[in-house]
């Protein structure tokens, strides 16, 4: 009795640290230094928020769209706030989507206006996860905000619009997916970070 009382211990223990662990990954920037060398260049400092993303705030990121974050992205989370010669520069951050083909790891460059800066695949086992697929989908939304990329998707949001389908010639599927990974990294961050920010903001001015 007592060896299958400390076997279910063992049990739950494992299931436990595992559940943390992937939550611990799930939206985790993996290098921000790496991060801020490929979307930022050269000559940029960062710091770290670590907020609590809740799910009063998954809520509110369905208020804007027709889709919101994973269950497991409840918790906390970091936003990094870059500097180039003391001035706020513009934010990095990380997030995770579900595919067919596993778990796919987005790290996104925001500009000052909450637009996009950039991206990149931290992780993705599609074979259309390449170099030029980056450079084709990034060309599209570089620069666009929350409003204008919200015009590339249909009313559901569970696919392009017509505009959103002639921007993406490339790697379509994909492309929505990282259409959506953005719209709900900028609707986050406003949501989450937004006292944080705001105070950032008043500093500036």
């Amino acid at each position: 009795m007592l060896n299958k009382i400390k076997a279910l211990l063992i049990v739950i223990i494992v299931q436990v640290l595992t559940v943390s662990h992937a939550n611990a990954a799930f939206c985790s920037l993996r290098d921000p230094v790496s991060a801020v060398q490929m979307l930022y260049k050269e000559g940029y400092e960062y710091r770290s928020l670590v907020t609590t993303i809740t799910e009063e705030d998954r809520a509110a990121v369905k208020q804007k769209l027709s889709f919101t974050l994973h269950q497991s992205e409840v918790g906390k989370h970091t936003l990094y706030v870059l500097y180039k010669d003391n001035q706020h520069a513009g934010f990095l951050q990380a997030r995770s989507e579900w595919a067919k083909w596993g778990l796919v790891e987005i790290a996104w460059g925001i500009n000052v206006d909450r637009s996009i800066k950039g991206f990149y695949y931290q992780r993705c086992r599609s074979p259309e996860c390449n170099n030029y697929t980056v450079k084709s989908i990034n060309k599209i939304l570089v620069n666009k905000s929350f409003t204008e990329l919200q015009a590339l998707l249909s009313e559901n949001g569970e696919e392009l619009s017509s505009a959103g389908k002639a921007a993406f010639t490339v790697a379509p599927h994909l492309a929505l997916l990282t259409l959506h990974s953005a719209l709900k990294t900028l609707a986050i961050t406003d949501i989450s970070w937004k006292s944080e920010i705001d105070k950032i903001t008043d500093i500036k001015q």
